[in-house]
């Protein structure tokens, strides 16, 4: 009798606790090197880890630096990827500077944003087939070029419009933290891809826009493999207290004033 009852009680705590935990947030990263590096997916996941009461995030990943959306369609690999089905969320990476377009002066000019919308629109439609959401990832501008931020963003915007799409504002976040926090270098030497603090403010915009909540105390350091092909453990970032604090403030203002948002 005693035997019985103590299983009668782990069963019901079982069932309790099934009943209790969040149901975790699946999320397809669809993109290139802003994406791999630093692991962004694996920063993700370690915040929503170790945020309290709050849901799991689990992340799958069809990356290959340097390409467009209009490779990755070609490719299949990351609608394949969509096909399996079971995703909350696809998150689309344009190329950084929606597709390359090298300028007279040598430098990296925003491209025309047509191919952006052609095939940011196809996604999104195998998106919706599998009762996704698409989320554009609105990215920064070179170190050096702000005025670049203004087109990248006016693309993102009217991407979303056109789609119905949510936006993770970290361009804005970027432009915020070089205004507020210039001490906290965001860019790498090649004035392009992210810093580990880059990383860790995308993370953190991230998680705010997928959960709907604001990241409480997140890890400042993070380990984790390389990157989604490269199973090396190593340190994705070490920040002091402070700079993660600064971070994680912008990262919650940016989300709850962000214009980019589209109104539907």
């Amino acid at each position: 009798m005693l035997r019985r009852s103590l299983i009668l009680t782990l069963a019901l705590a079982l069932h309790l606790g099934a009943q209790s935990a969040p149901k975790p947030i699946r999320v397809l990263f669809i993109g290139n090197s802003y994406t791999f590096f630093n692991n962004l997916p694996k920063l993700l996941e370690t915040i929503a880890e170790k945020q309290k009461d709050a849901p799991r995030i689990q992340t799958e990943v069809s990356l290959r630096g340097g390409m467009t959306l209009k490779w990755h369609w070609e490719n299949k690999e990351a609608i394949e990827a969509i096909r399996k089905g079971g995703w909350d969320f696809v998150v689309l990476q344009e190329h950084s500077t929606l597709g390359k377009l090298v300028a007279p002066r040598g430098t990296l000019e925003i491209n025309d944003p047509s191919q952006y919308f052609e095939f940011a629109a196809k996604f999104d439609a195998e998106i919706k087939k599998v009762g996704a959401r698409t989320v554009l990832y609105a990215t920064w501008a070179r170190d050096g070029y702000p005025e670049q931020q203004r087109r990248l963003d006016d693309a993102f915007t009217r991407a979303a419009q056109q789609l119905g799409a949510s936006i993770v504002p970290t361009g804005l976040a970027w432009t915020v933290t070089r205004l507020e926090a210039p001490s906290i270098r965001l860019h790498m030497p090649d004035r392009s891809h992210p810093t580990s603090a880059g990383s860790y403010l995308n993370a953190l915009l991230f998680y705010q826009c997928l959960t709907g909540r604001g990241a409480v105390e997140p890890p400042s350091t993070i380990s984790g493999p390389r990157r989604w092909n490269d199973p090396t453990v190593v340190t994705l970032v070490n920040l002091p207290w402070s700079d993660a604090s600064t971070l994680n403030q912008i990262a919650q203002r940016v989300v709850a004033q962000e214009p980019l948002r589209p109104s539907h």
